[in-house]
């Protein structure tokens, strides 16, 4: 599902590249956790899967990298949204419209699908996260790990075959921590989804994942 070959990658103005020499391969329904200390690049390499490393942060970029057989080193972000969804730390940082079912329905309009698969994935989406009871509420109201179940279902709805998740339990309280990795584990185990998620508090995580990703540090190899 997801190959790296030798990619490096450096931000616009350094000499040290923060990836060097990655080579890592994720099968088809894994579920990966990627661990590391603060700067070490994990941020950078899970941007890397859905194109906005290069295309948005800019530097310079070697070497290959496929995920679900595209290119995002060549295709836009746009593009690999289709096979990737990303959830950012702060889900309020995704968040486009002020509604629940207004945001899942949002990335389904961008791409004009008809009326009724729209209707159809919302649906399935506000099931399979057990959000069918936020549909009408206003996304300022809710609770952190609402929010966070909320941007997970507007990724959802486009049918990625890749969820990428940047310490999405970063800013919660252990019990809303546990509902969000609960619904992620689910989505892995029952659809199959391939799951890249970085986390600083392992404890969290850790019984859920197949295996671990270590990232040391800029110029150091993946472990």
């Amino acid at each position: 599902m997801i190959a790296f070959e030798r990619l490096t990658y450096s931000y616009p103005g350094q000499t040290e590249p923060v990836l060097l020499d990655i080579d890592q391969h994720i099968d088809d329904g894994e579920f990966v956790l990627v661990v590391g200390p603060s700067g070490s690049g994990k941020s950078t390499l899970l941007r890397c899967l859905n194109g906005l490393v290069p295309h948005f942060y800019g530097g310079k970029v070697s070497g290959r990298l496929t995920v679900a057989g595209k290119d995002p080193i060549r295709a836009q972000p746009r593009e690999m949204s289709s096979a990737v969804g990303f959830v950012f730390q702060d889900p309020e940082s995704q968040f486009v419209v002020d509604t629940v079912e207004d945001e899942l329905v949002f990335a389904l309009e961008n791409y004009d699908l008809p009326q009724a698969t729209m209707r159809k994935r919302v649906e399935e989406v506000l099931d399979q996260l057990a959000i069918a009871h936020l549909r009408q509420r206003r996304i300022s109201t809710l609770s952190g790990g609402e929010k966070q179940r909320v941007a997970i279902g507007s990724v959802l709805t486009l049918q990625p075959q890749v969820l990428v998740l940047d310490e999405p339990t970063s800013q919660l309280d252990p019990q809303a921590a546990e509902e969000v990795l609960t619904v992620v584990q689910k989505l892995n185990a029952d659809l199959g989804l391939t799951i890249v998620l970085s986390e600083h508090r392992l404890e969290r995580v850790v019984q859920y994942a197949d295996r671990m990703v270590h990232v040391p540090g800029p110029g150091q190899p993946l472990v």
